[in-house]
């Protein structure tokens, strides 16, 4: 499973190998090759995912909204409260080079350049499952936005260990078809859902590869529900967009 999806050894200049699935439902090759070059397929997006987690304390709610411009311009906002006045969110901005933060609970900011890659790992000298991958545009490190709209890692990590089912298609984010794909007790490095009765079920969209939903189940309860409530592709998306507005009474981190 490790090789279904190869590394692209042009950085500066990327285009998909493959530019659509067929209309048949395609086999579990074609399909992690398809949604490991999903961020290929725009230019712009704004994407909007309602995230349900249930844990120890009770049903858990939160919204990632990310706006996302082609290439490094990002911005994910994550609220945990549906109010409109409510101080409970947070605000990530990158433009390539530097990452702004803000912390709307504790009135904290920051502005720190990106972590450097190790250098030679994305060299063409390893094996394809050990080169690093460089996306067009980063978004934060292990968030709900960069599994839906970077899902190599999902795929090599995830989806490839363990048992997978195609369970046919469903329509979300208003209009979009999705192909939905389960797997069976995945292997994680979490010990307490490392188990045989985990199962994750995802929804890919057939025209570009992105998650659409994930899908956690634990036993007889569903642990986690993600979905894509909003979608746009190809909007423009001005540099206002992008920039972090905040007070001058902020504390600044460093």
């Amino acid at each position: 499973m490790r090789d279904l999806v190869p590394v692209d050894d042009t950085l500066a200049l990327r285009v998909p190998s493959v530019v659509a699935l067929e209309a048949d439902a395609p086999d579990t090759s074609e399909l992690f090759a398809f949604m490991a070059e999903a961020e290929l397929r725009f230019e712009t997006l704004r994407m909007r995912i309602v995230d349900r987690t249930l844990t120890a304390r009770g049903e858990r709610l939160e919204t990632v909204e990310v706006a996302l411009r082609h290439p490094g311009w990002a911005r994910v906002v994550r609220r945990r409260d549906d109010s409109g006045l409510s101080t409970d969110y947070d605000v990530w901005i990158a433009d390539g080079r530097v990452v702004k933060t803000y912390d709307a609970r504790s009135q904290t900011a920051s502005v720190r350049p990106f972590t450097p890659q190790v250098r030679g790992a994305t060299s063409t000298d390893l094996p394809s499952f050990a080169r690093v991958w460089v996306p067009r545009t980063r978004l934060p490190n292990d968030s709900l936005a960069d599994t839906f709209i970077h899902p190599r890692g999902l795929v090599r990590n995830v989806l490839g260990t363990g048992p997978l089912t195609q369970l046919g298609s469903v329509t979300l984010a208003g209009h979009r078809e999705a192909l939905v794909v389960r797997v069976d007790h995945p292997r994680t490095s979490h010990l307490l859902t490392d188990r045989p009765d985990r199962w994750l079920e995802i929804a890919v969209d057939r025209m570009t590869g992105l998650v659409l939903r994930l899908r956690e189940q634990v036993g007889p309860r569903t642990t986690r529900h993600a979905e894509v409530t909003e979608l746009e592709l190809g909007g423009a998306l001005d540099d206002d967009v992008f920039a972090l507005h905040i007070s001058s009474d902020v504390r600044m981190l460093y």
